[in-house]
């Protein structure tokens, strides 16, 4: 910025501001994404709260009101993820690595590869429940509803949203990783 009444400098007319001010690269990619990435921890947690909601609520004898189904061992091995979650958030204030390779590990192992797993071993009952119910046979099996709609499609429902907020959340992981190691400072003894 210039001070009052001083003097623009000879031979310019104020339009070569573009080869200054300009954000690295990396930093804008970096800002943007760890912006992208918190929202998805956030969901992520959100849906965290809902499945440790539900085996609360199915553990805790005074709430009979409520036909909650029974919690899956896969949901108890999901809910480790909230653990690298938090280390993904911690990450971003200091660009951690360590953390957020943490944050990525435990991802892959203890979210998509729980999830992953659980579609995997659960789809034979999702094709028996599609064969049953077009061939109108669905009555006489009864399945477990929740809300009047069926568990199983509701799982699946759940089980593809959170494989997707794993994945994207892995690839900003991984954007943010490659950005924050591109330009870091070798040392020099």
């Amino acid at each position: 910025m210039s001070l009052p009444g001083s003097q623009r400098i000879a031979g310019t007319d104020g339009s070569d501001f573009q080869h200054r001010e300009r954000i690295a690269p990396h930093y804008r990619i970096s800002t943007e994404t760890k912006s992208r990435l918190r929202i998805l921890i956030y969901l992520h947690l959100l849906l965290a709260c809902l499945v440790f909601f539900q085996i609360l609520t199915y553990h805790l004898p005074f709430i009979t009101t409520l036909n909650i189904p029974r919690p899956h061992f896969w949901q108890y091995v999901w809910l480790i993820t909230v653990l690298p979650s938090i280390c993904g958030l911690l990450s971003m204030n200091r660009n951690d690595s360590f953390l957020m390779k943490t944050f990525f590990r435990g991802t892959v192992i203890f979210g998509l590869g729980t999830i992953l797993t659980t579609i995997i071993l659960n789809l034979s009952e999702l094709f028996t429940f599609k064969k049953l119910k077009t061939n109108h046979q669905l009555e006489e099996v009864e399945p477990q509803t929740f809300l009047g709609f069926p568990l199983l499609v509701l799982w699946y429902i759940f089980l593809i949203i959170t494989v997707q907020i794993h994945a994207f959340s892995l690839y900003m992981a991984n954007i943010l990783l490659h950005s924050w190691h591109q330009y870091k400072p070798t040392k020099q003894n």
